[in-house]
């Protein structure tokens, strides 16, 4: 597909045009050794057959105040600057190095800590949706929202990392599809690297390398699903690895995860289960803390590594940070200090779990668990 705008105008006009005129079973190609400019979102919500292959580069407006214009603009933005429904869809970057880049320009938002009016990249809703090959450098914030059913991503890359600030909520993956393999990916963000939460069902995870991320992560404020495997995982530098949050004063059903397989070091939380976690944003005032996820079959095996000299990240800018987690062991413990190992202020400590009771937690099992505390006694 040619570009149509001019030098520094608005393809997607001619994208939106290109699609309508090819229909079904078609596939659009992005021309390599072009860059094609996205300064309004592309919305396209009944596509059929549709192959979107990407050896070209795709670009946001490098103007803040234009992205924020269009953030708020409802007529145009419908929750993500690309929006994809239907069935039978493919997203195919480039295997080139120079071609099938998604470009944000982030780093300039990161640098000036502005979080007003962040689009979201991408959200799927599909039937049989394939993304292969895609490639994201610098993007504001949230990348991928992924419903549907039926759902195979391979060979994925995110660059999220910062020159000189804390790129916040640069979400990896927000998962509540059915039937979805994710296969192969990288990803340097500042916040999870996925997100898997009801009514997502039968979900695979696997060969991820992951630095700076708040974790490979399942939560949980509603609903029953379960049946999650995410395995052969590398976490490095990062605040969390193998991770589950519950939501405060709300309650769910998930069984059957696994987190098996993982090589986690220089890492705040290794592995951490709360039920008790809320948005900092928000805070935990009218929650009923007695109300908590039903956690039933979860493993963790052959887990590995170190946990880090710091309990916070970039992210951490209140006090207390808004992932400062506590809680104590029994006071009747034989050890002066074991109290201390389940603090989740101590960095005594690789494995953190706060369970409601014992009813909310069923059928925990742990295997070949090997992970070093940041600090020996």
């Amino acid at each position: 597909m040619p570009k149509n705008s001019t030098v520094g105008g608005d393809d997607a006009p001619g994208i939106t045009a290109a699609v309508a005129a090819c229909g079904s079973n078609s596939t659009i190609l992005f021309s390599g050794n072009e860059t094609y400019n996205l300064l309004t979102p592309l919305s396209f919500t009944s596509l059929s057959g549709v192959k979107f292959s990407f050896e070209g580069n795709i670009s946001l407006s490098q103007n803040i105040t234009e992205i924020q214009a269009a953030v708020n603009n409802t007529k145009i933005y419908p929750g993500h600057w690309i929006t994809i429904k239907g069935s039978d869809v493919t997203f195919s970057g480039s295997k080139s190095q120079d071609g099938g880049w998604f470009l944000a320009h982030g780093q300039q938002w990161w640098s000036a800590g502005n979080q007003i009016a962040r689009p979201h990249w991408f959200t799927f809703s599909v039937t049989g949706l394939v993304i292969e090959d895609l490639k994201i450098l610098k993007p504001i914030a949230w990348v991928f929202s992924i419903k549907g059913s039926n759902v195979t991503m391979t060979n994925t890359y995110i660059d999220a990392r910062s020159d000189d600030a804390f790129p916040f909520n640069t979400d990896g993956v927000d998962l509540s599809g059915n039937n979805v393999l994710i296969d192969g990916f990288e990803c340097h963000n500042g916040d999870d690297m996925v997100n898997v939460s009801p009514d997502a069902t039968n979900i695979t995870v696997r060969n991820v390398l992951a630095t700076g991320t708040h974790g490979i992560a399942v939560s949980c404020s509603s609903g029953t699903a379960g049946n999650y495997l995410f395995e052969d995982i590398v976490v490095r530098d990062s605040l969390f690895g193998a991770r589950f949050k519950g939501s405060l004063g709300t309650t769910c059903n998930l069984s059957n995860v696994t987190w098996r397989n993982f090589e986690i070091h220089n890492t705040s939380y290794p592995i951490h289960f709360i039920e008790n976690y809320v948005d900092q944003e928000k805070g935990a005032a009218g929650m009923n803390a007695s109300v908590a996820a039903f956690a039933d079959a979860f493993s963790w095996e052959n887990i590995t590594g170190s946990a880090s000299t710091t309990l916070k990240d970039g992210s951490c800018i209140t006090d207390p940070c808004w992932s400062y987690t506590e809680g104590t062991y029994s006071p009747n413990a034989p050890l002066a200090n074991v109290s201390d190992l389940f603090s989740g202020e101590s960095l005594n400590k690789a494995v953190y779990m706060m369970c409601n009771d014992q009813a909310h937690c069923m059928n925990f099992h742990f295997a070949d668990i090997n992970l070093t505390t940041a600090v020996s006694f």
